[in-house]
């Protein structure tokens, strides 16, 4: 949520959607509407409604998006920023750049674009009025709840004895006697066994005691069954279904038969059956060889290879080259880094590019200031964090400014401007 206060004329609108806010110096209507359109979508696209009508055209503006806890904020020509950190306020200008100011302020707790707001400002989510600044506030989060209390009990509780004494046995009279009373016996019930059962004692320091027997009637009493020698059990068809078969160490030995020892020693083959032995002639029959091994002398002798030309190299198409403002011409075979002074050392995923120097370049455009290659049917272009920025100028599009380290598919045909005059085109190859 953003603050404004609204003023009666002037020169400035706020617009505000979808978290962002703009502070722009224009009265034109249609383009706030524009404007709002643009905000509402995204902030890069904000930026490319700003800078449609050409960079020279462009009005003073101030641009906040807020994310959470910080914020990015982009200020041009006359508008001034001050952002609120925990190590005080600074303030941002871009009076001094010819394009804009573009800054992350992840830190930040407050924000404000343009004049400062009194106590009189009112909030804004979306729309657009005529303002000359607005401000953005970290909204404070609500307070956690309170803990639970919890309280531990460490004394014992105490039963009083009086609450048993009317339910609790006389000494004189055994407890279950005393239930038996109550609830007389059927007479088929069979005899009894009497139990001594240990004193039972109830309250704290009085204690009533029960030595009554129980009496266990002798039909719920089973006798002990004798244990019988074990059977031997027949296995006979378990091992068929599955079944454990259980045998001793005496039958898991293995021990060979006198019968079985005397074969051993008489001979050492395997008898096979017949149909193996006759597909199979004995190596005394035939010799070494199995009929199975093909030697090298058995087979016939190659044909030789008859001389054919030798085919030659044919180098891939070149698809795209670079023109550049200097009148010379790269092809685009592989990666180019372009700047005054390019290397790609300091670029990994650059490793093997081809640097293209710029002649005559000034001090606006970066060592390493575009990197340009051909993936698949396209161009890529990725601005390499330089100075002043990347515009790419689309055929039938509006100028557009490249995101540093983004990289931008582009056609033949789109100019990339690296400012100072310095311009690349891209062309399709013969």
């Amino acid at each position: 949520m953003f603050e404004v206060q609204q003023a009666t004329a002037g020169e400035w609108a706020v617009v505000a959607a979808g978290g962002r806010a703009l502070l722009v110096a224009t009265t034109d209507r249609a383009a706030l509407v524009r404007f709002h359109r643009a905000v509402r979508t995204g902030f890069a696209e904000t930026l490319d409604a700003l800078v449609a009508d050409g960079l020279s055209r462009t009005p003073a503006f101030g641009l906040l998006e807020t994310n959470g806890a910080g914020a990015l904020l982009a200020v041009r020509g006359t508008v001034h920023a001050r952002v609120g950190e925990p190590e005080g306020e600074r303030e941002l200008r871009a009076s001094t750049v010819s394009s804009w100011l573009e800054t992350p302020v992840d830190r930040a707790a407050s924000v404000t674009l343009g004049d400062a707001i009194d106590g009189d400002g009112l909030p804004l989510a979306d729309g657009v009025v005529r303002a000359n600044g607005v401000a953005w506030r970290v909204e404070a989060a609500d307070p956690a709840p309170a803990p639970a209390t919890q309280t531990r009990i460490t004394e014992p509780v105490l039963l009083e004895a009086e609450a048993f004494e009317d339910d609790a046995p006389k000494d004189d009279e055994p407890a279950l006697e005393h239930a038996a009373a109550a609830d007389p016996t059927p007479a088929d019930v069979p005899a009894q066994i009497a139990v001594s059962v240990e004193p039972v004692s109830v309250g704290a320091g009085e204690a009533t005691a029960v030595d009554a027997p129980t009496r266990i009637p002798e039909s719920t009493i089973a006798e002990a069954p004798e244990r019988d020698a074990p059977e031997e059990h027949d296995p006979g068809y378990d091992h068929l279904f599955g079944a454990t078969m259980m045998r001793g160490i005496e039958e898991a030995a293995v021990r060979p038969d006198a019968a079985d020892e005397d074969a051993g020693q008489e001979s050492g083959r395997i008898d096979l059956p017949g149909f193996i032995t006759d597909s199979f002639p004995s190596p005394s029959a035939v010799g070494d060889h199995d009929g199975l091994t093909v030697f090298s002398g058995d087979l016939p002798p190659r044909r030789p290879t008859e001389p054919g030309a030798t085919p030659a190299v044919v180098d891939a198409p070149i698809r795209y080259r670079l023109s550049l403002s200097d009148g010379r011409t790269e092809e685009l075979a592989a990666p180019v880094i372009v700047g005054r002074a390019p290397s790609a050392g300091a670029f990994p995923a650059l490793r093997g590019a081809r640097p293209v120097t710029l002649t005559g370049a000034e001090d606006d455009i970066s060592r390493s200031h575009v990197a340009i290659a051909v993936e698949g049917d396209t161009v890529v272009v990725t601005d390499l964090h330089s100075r002043n920025g990347t515009m790419v100028l689309l055929p039938g599009k509006t100028p557009q400014k490249l995101r540093a380290g983004e990289p931008t598919t582009v056609v033949a045909g789109t100019i990339v401007d690296l400012g100072s005059g310095a311009t690349l085109t891209v062309e399709a190859g013969a």
